[in-house]
């Protein structure tokens, strides 16, 4: 069971054991505070700019060639959190359950649900978009009964979705529209223009009622200029949990007890990152009811060893933790790992909750572009350097992999990076993976 720990920042109060699937199941319903529109009644085949003229995106602090991309991804992350928020409140209820797809891995109702919306944002501004996501909708369209009726689930929400937040101008969208929409994830990659999405990142934390993210990312020749994270179980201020050998995000005793009393408590959790090259990296609320300018976020300034964190994927599958061990021993840090599922670690790193973000797979697994690239810029833009264990850029051209990865990826502020590589070569000069 955790123990109370404080919190690594000044502003940061005594979290408590409060886990998130508690808080889940505290709001067992969490539909963000959207307007209902009236029902369409007829199909508005229109592109829709869902009042973007009249009303900007809380993103839209970005000027330049990419502030219309930053506020139609922003837009689309947003709708997918609340769609993802539904869905993760009918697994606590166990309403519904997850699927196991052929290569093991888990798959929801939410994982195809937020690709078709998504694509469907995208779609209205640039019809002949090209998009590398990691779903498909074959398990949908061949599975027979089974599949017929998850894809009618997905529908469902898909159309909920776009009536709260785009009200009258809301389409209906039919189960062919969908399974394109889903199916328009299957771009190969490579160079020209690209968007990169992991419409569930984390899935067995988004089951478990814990910290998932929305990643969505553009690039142009292999080379990231826009990335929007939506994070909606991540704390705003990054208070941990303690346990034996780790920490996790948490929430204090304070903030437990008003959730409880049923008090309205502002923005307490639910963050969107988002980042354009050369224009910094910004945090916002995911609930869009909730009214906040855009809060710049840094890597840390200062390594302070004896304060520091580093973050690693909860499991050990994913990553050799006892070299991520080893590495951060030799870089002097002190403290248990920060262990959280998804690219959330890179919006750890990105707001200077960790100092280091380690991933060291297994020999012959192949990083997949969509579960890094929206992470990686919105660290880049925050100060931080991304590269592989050997100091190389990553090489987003190759495709739907990043190839030639040389052992794996860290993510740490420009100035540690370079005593972070000499930590890494000095603990695989000493032990293999």
């Amino acid at each position: 069971s955790p123990r109370l720990a404080p919190g690594r920042c000044a502003t940061c109060s005594t979290p408590s054991n409060m886990t998130m699937a508690s808080i889940i199941r505290l709001n067992v319903a969490p539909i963000v505070g959207a307007r209902r529109g009236a029902p369409q009644k007829s199909r508005n085949a229109a592109p829709i700019r869902a009042a973007a003229a009249a009303k900007k995106s809380d993103a839209a602090a970005a000027s330049g060639q990419y502030a219309r991309e930053l506020e139609v991804a922003t837009d689309a992350v947003r709708m997918a959190s609340t769609l993802c928020q539904e869905v993760q409140a009918q697994l606590m209820r166990q309403d519904e359950q997850a699927e196991t797809k052929d290569d093991k891995s888990l798959v929801t109702l939410a994982d195809y649900a937020a690709q078709a919306i998504i694509c469907w944002r995208i779609q209205q501004e640039w019809s002949d978009f090209t998009m590398v996501g990691e779903e498909d909708a074959e398990a949908l369209t061949e599975g027979g009964e089974g599949g017929a009726l998850t894809l009618s689930k997905i529908v469902k929400i898909v159309n909920k979705t776009l009536k709260l937040h785009k009200g009258v101008d809301a389409p209906e969208l039919t189960s062919s529209e969908v399974v394109n929409l889903i199916n328009t994830g299957g771009g190969a990659g490579g160079k020209g223009r690209h968007w990169v999405l992991d419409p569930v990142d984390g899935t067995l934390g988004f089951v478990r009622g814990d910290q998932y993210a929305i990643a969505l990312a553009m690039m142009e020749d292999g080379d990231l200029k826009v990335g929007v994270m939506g994070c909606p179980n991540m704390p705003k201020i990054g208070e941990v949990l303690e346990y034996d050998s780790s920490y996790t995000y948490g929430f204090s005793p304070r903030l437990v007890s008003k959730m409880l009393a049923g008090e309205s408590l502002g923005w307490y959790k639910g963050c969107i990152f988002t980042a354009v090259k050369g224009e910094g990296a910004y945090m916002l609320p995911c609930d869009p009811a909730i009214k906040a300018d855009p809060l710049p976020v840094a890597v840390s300034k200062e390594f302070d060893p004896q304060a520091a964190k580093f973050c690693e994927p909860v499991m050990k599958a994913n990553s050799s933790q006892g070299f991520t061990a080893s590495v951060a021993d030799n870089l002097g840090i002190e403290s248990k790992p920060l262990r959280v599922y998804s690219q959330v670690k890179y919006g750890s790193v990105a707001r200077a909750d960790a100092d280091v973000f380690m991933k060291f797979p297994k020999a012959g697994y192949k990083e997949k572009i969509w579960d890094h690239a929206a992470g990686v810029i919105i660290v880049e833009e925050a100060g931080g350097k991304v590269t592989d264990a050997g100091g190389a850029p990553l090489d987003w051209a190759g495709g739907r992999y990043l190839e030639s990865l040389d052992r794996g990826i860290v993510a740490t502020s420009t100035a540690l990076h370079e005593r972070l590589m000499d930590a890494v070569s000095k603990s695989w000069s000493s032990s293999q993976l």
